[in-house]
């Protein structure tokens, strides 16, 4: 269980960590680098959330704050004034993470925050901030959020079933101090292990995010098939060259070509493949990307077939007509 340091006003670094959270880097100030934050060496920007880490997160059904799984804890999204949107651009985290969050984040703990997207730039939050528990996560997709000038992975989640409505830093306190008299730590799989330590620590090579290698093993388990995930900012990388498409499909028509994978030199594309062997049943959402994906792949060779079939007809008829024209 944990113990209970920090108290309003204070410094992210005297707030007490979940137990959870307890594995998460911090910048020299103090604030926790939490997944879905970019975290190129040197280069940690919070002030953007990562397409490509959101993209991890949805396909391994993983925290945005922590990385863990979710297990058979609900799904939390922050929105304010009591208002539900219809899909969220932010990734689910796990309650007492966003609990956390609105103790060392400025944004969710401050009502004098200033926004920071587009459309809203310098305009004050709203001061009610809701937190709204989901039984699931029903769909991922791409698309504009309006508060973005390029589409973004949205999530849309199914079953409401708990709330808290927070206006001070006091209450957002009350209720964190609570949660952590509970806190108890996670004890994930080797597989997900293996996916939280690649998500959570930066790579060795320049200019490279940890997130956007995973994302890269995402991908081919079977994110390819997102909808419009090609036109969300940041999935370039994986459009061209065309080997990330053809390991896509290839997982998608025979789940067991993992095994190929499963010891490959890229950490994370070895996570990803030995997560997807050991698992008995797929996350909700990736699940229906593969079946998306298959459907896709199927479809275009029966199509590449008839047209095939046309062609060789044609060639048939043609040499029937010149051998009749000779005679």
């Amino acid at each position: 269980m944990s113990s209970i340091t920090g108290q309003p006003g204070k410094g992210p670094a005297e707030i007490a960590r979940p137990q959870r959270c307890a594995h998460l880097t911090a910048d020299p100030r103090g604030y926790p680098i939490i997944a879905t934050v970019g975290q190129p060496l040197g280069k940690v920007d919070f002030g953007t959330l990562s397409e490509q880490r959101k993209l991890a997160l949805a396909t391994f059904d993983l925290c945005a704050v922590c990385a863990h799984p979710f297990g058979t804890e609900l799904r939390w999204q922050v929105g304010f004034d009591g208002l539900l949107p219809d899909r969220f651009t932010e990734a689910p985290v796990h309650e007492i993470c966003a609990l956390y969050a609105a103790q060392v984040c400025p944004f969710v703990s401050s009502p004098h925050a200033r926004l920071g997207d587009d459309w809203r730039k310098g305009l004050r939050r709203p001061e009610l901030l809701t937190l709204t528990g989901f039984h699931r996560t029903k769909a991922v997709t791409g698309g504009r959020s309006g508060l973005q000038r390029d589409s973004v992975l949205l999530f849309e989640m199914a079953g409401p079933t708990e709330s808290h409505q927070i206006r001070t830093a006091e209450q957002a306190w009350q209720l964190y101090a609570e949660a952590l008299t509970t806190d108890t730590a996670l004890a994930p799989v080797p597989a997900e292990q293996a996916l939280i330590d690649v998500l959570c620590s930066p790579t060795a090579e320049e200019n490279e995010d940890s997130g956007g290698v995973m994302a890269g093993a995402a991908w081919y388990c079977g994110a390819a098939f997102c909808p419009n995930v090609r036109k969300v900012q940041g999935m370039d990388r994986f459009i061209r060259p065309s080997s990330y498409d053809q390991i896509a499909a290839r997982l998608v028509l025979r789940p067991t070509a993992a095994a190929d994978l499963a010891e490959s030199n890229d950490m994370a594309t070895r996570a990803a493949m030995n997560w997807l062997l050991t698992r008995t049943e797929l996350p909700e959402v990736l699940s229906a990307w593969r079946r998306r994906g298959r459907r896709q792949l199927l479809d275009s060779a029966m199509h590449e077939s008839t047209d095939e079939q046309r062609k060789k007809t044609k060639r048939k008829q043609q040499a029937t007509g010149r051998r009749r024209n000779r005679r």
